[in-house]
């Protein structure tokens, strides 16, 4: 069975942290304004309760209250690492920052992981990216119109399955 011991501290955070930045990531990809972010960050919320409920021990480890926390603090980090000032900037950092993270957690989970892993993985990540872009609309006003995801939603999405194929077992 794999589990926290199966990893060293780097690779158990970056495990932690993917699934925080790539929430992160396809929220700044859009422009939902306070509401819709609000309601980005609960689609997030709603894939972690349900990874602390997933078939796959590894995922319900990853979602452990205290693991949370510990993956929260490391992204306010990566947060913090942020010029201020240039929106476009940031963006286009944390969207490298999490892809990068994806494909790092992918690989560590190919070399030291089961194939149940790295499908489980795999699949809660593309859940949360799934559900935090369809958590709010994009584009209307006052509730009307706009779309469900965005076109850098969508872009984002595209990228996060690129990145989570990198590493086939």
């Amino acid at each position: 069975m794999t589990d926290k011991n199966s990893f060293t501290p780097d690779e158990w955070a970056t495990l932690g942290q993917a699934p925080a930045l790539t929430a992160l990531a396809v929220t700044v990809a859009g422009s939902s304004g306070l509401f819709g972010t609000l309601a980005e960050a609960m689609g997030m919320t709603g894939a972690l309760i349900e990874g602390a409920k997933s078939d796959n021990p590894l995922i319900r480890a990853l979602c452990q209250k205290e693991e949370l926390a510990a993956a929260q603090k490391g992204l306010r980090e990566k947060i913090q690492a942020l010029k201020p000032g240039d929106l476009a900037a940031a963006q286009a950092e944390m969207r490298t920052t999490a892809l990068d993270s994806v494909r790092k957690a992918m690989q560590i989970l190919a070399a030291k992981g089961t194939p149940a892993d790295v499908a489980a993985y795999r699949t809660f990540i593309t859940d949360i990216g799934k559900r935090v872009a369809n958590a709010a609309k994009e584009g209307g006003f006052l509730g009307f119109g706009g779309e469900r995801v965005s076109e850098g939603e969508r872009g984002m999405l595209a990228s996060i399955e690129a990145a989570l194929g990198a590493a086939r077992v």
